[in-house]
């Protein structure tokens, strides 16, 4: 049996209201740029190296089309909330002309209203961060923000993950994106890597704080079985010795977890980020992007196509429609996102939204006394020593419930 179909309705309290719940949460764009010069080994998001110039502008054309499309589509539904963030991933989007981004984000504009300070992310490849690239993002577009692929700054690690840029285009990258007014930019780290010592994971460390980031993600290397780095991935127990490591570094050097894989400084946690881990709603644009919404007591799920030739080529919203996860299923997704949140889940709201009681929770008990979970006043959090085992915590604390909610 399952772990979704294991949960038992005796969670739920019944005060799930049946009618159109609009998500009162923030709302955020995520916007999918396929392109890429070279596509590395192991990375799992879609991607095309085979594209030309005038396919930026043909992909272009299809996002502001289909905001425009799915606008109308979520105010039917009696969505109204404004845009709070907007994220633009990829692929490479630091790869597309200036001209064609200009032209999305005045169809984003057009199609949906912004909260006055909505956070706007890029991500970008450091070798493509020209001095012209920087300066016209900057000038020419409403992006705040620049999420910087980095990975790491040893040439040979670089090298293993098949990364295009060196240590040198990363900090001429952001030495860029600071000369003309970017303040908040992140770099992403990974650990893991074949062969990586713990010297050079704390090297890499220091070379992202040199560079002065408002935020840094820290990601383990995730390969599956029969993939040529496979092998020489450390045991789950050297992984574990490795983020600790980190993150400690991390902290002494002013960069505290707000998320198991993501830090910063004070109050520049990722806005876009957060939404993913506080429930809020999001809209995915562009091929392979993925949709979430709450309404009647449900999560809705749509994943787009995962072929941009074939995306371009869809000529109505939603297709494929949004498809609703049962009750529990939602609440088992709701607990592993939101359970990654330094601060937790908040035990009133997730139990007016969800109906559903996690104080109830039968194993809670034992995961409390082994120093797994803890209970404020407000909130069910992670011990740093629940970090580590997050995943495996979701899956059980909502696995055997107990009695009927209060």
């Amino acid at each position: 049996m399952s772990i979704v179909s294991s949960v038992k309705s005796a969670y739920f309290s019944g005060t799930v209201k049946t009618e159109n719940m609009v998500s009162k949460l923030m709302f955020g764009l995520y916007l999918h740029i396929p392109f890429c010069v070279h596509r590395c080994s192991y990375c799992d998001f879609y991607s095309s190296t085979q594209y030309r110039a005038e396919d930026f502008a043909a992909l272009a054309d299809k996002l502001v089309w289909e905001a425009g499309e799915a606008a109308a589509w979520l105010k039917a539904q009696g969505h109204s909330q404004p845009v709070t963030s907007i994220f633009l991933g990829g692929g490479t989007p630091s790869l597309m002309p200036l001209p064609d981004l200009q032209r999305v984000f005045e169809g984003l504009k057009k199609s949906f209203s912004w909260q006055e300070d909505a956070e706007i992310t890029l991500e970008a490849n450091p070798e493509t961060v020209t001095e012209a690239f920087a300066a016209g993002l900057r000038e020419q577009t409403p992006v705040n923000r620049v999420s910087l692929g980095a990975q790491s700054f040893q040439a040979r690690h670089l090298q293993t993950l098949e990364r295009l840029g060196s240590a040198e285009s990363i900090q001429q990258a952001v030495k860029r994106l600071r000369a003309v007014g970017f303040e908040n930019y992140s770099l992403d780290l990974i650990f893991g890597i074949p062969g990586q010592t713990p010297q050079e994971l704390v090297a890499d460390i220091e070379s992202v704080v040199a560079l002065q980031p408002k935020h840094t993600s820290f990601y383990s290397l995730t390969l599956k079985p029969g993939h040529k780095l496979y092998g020489g991935l450390p045991s789950d127990d050297t992984a574990a010795d490795l983020y600790e490591l980190g993150r400690g570094r991390l902290a002494e050097l002013g960069y505290e977890a707000y998320e198991i894989s993501n830090f910063c400084q004070p109050g520049f946690e990722s806005r876009h980020n957060q939404l993913y881990w506080q429930g809020g709603d999001f809209l995915g644009l562009g091929p392979s992007a993925a949709s979430r919404f709450f309404w009647n007591g449900r999560s809705h799920h749509r994943k787009q196509i995962a072929h941009w030739e074939t995306y371009l080529k869809t000529a109505s919203f939603p297709s494929p429609e949004f498809e609703a996860i049962t009750p529990n299923q939602t609440v088992l997704e709701s607990v592993f996102l939101e359970l990654r949140n330094r601060a937790g889940i908040p035990l009133e709201a997730f139990h007016t939204r969800y109906g559903y009681d996690l104080a109830q929770a039968q194993q809670l008990p034992f995961f409390e006394k082994q120093g797994l979970l803890e209970r404020t006043p407000t909130h069910l959090r992670l011990t740093s020593k629940g970090w580590l085992l997050a995943e495996g915590i979701a899956q059980r604390l909502v696995d055997l419930p107990v009695g009927q909610s209060a």
